[in-house]
């Protein structure tokens, strides 16, 4: 059986499900048992995932990140080099307030 007899059957049964609701109260019931299963699919399928992806998008942009501060500092270096300046001194350390 390929995907689009597979999809068609999964609706063939939903709508006969649908069609034995016969209440207001059934179609509540149903709703909930829906929404738990939906609940459920994303908590146990979709969260993993998405955090896998959003750690390994979060490593991609780190490593970008480190590579444009290098190329910056090159650049100022290379741009001070030019001018015979000497690069800026960094700040001196802040006092921290001892508790």
């Amino acid at each position: 059986m390929d995907k689009f007899e597979e999809f068609g059957k999964r609706i063939d049964e939903e709508f006969a499900r649908l069609k034995s609701i016969k209440n207001f109260e059934d179609f509540g019931k149903r709703v909930d048992e829906e929404l738990a299963r939906v609940k459920s699919f994303v908590k146990e399928e979709v969260a993993p995932e998405t955090e896998k992806r959003t750690a390994q998008f979060l490593r991609e942009v780190s490593e970008k990140l480190s590579e444009a501060a290098s190329w910056i500092e090159a650049r100022n270096a290379s741009r001070n080099a030019q001018n015979g300046q000497r690069p800026p001194s960094p700040p001196p350390p802040r006092n921290t307030p001892t508790s």
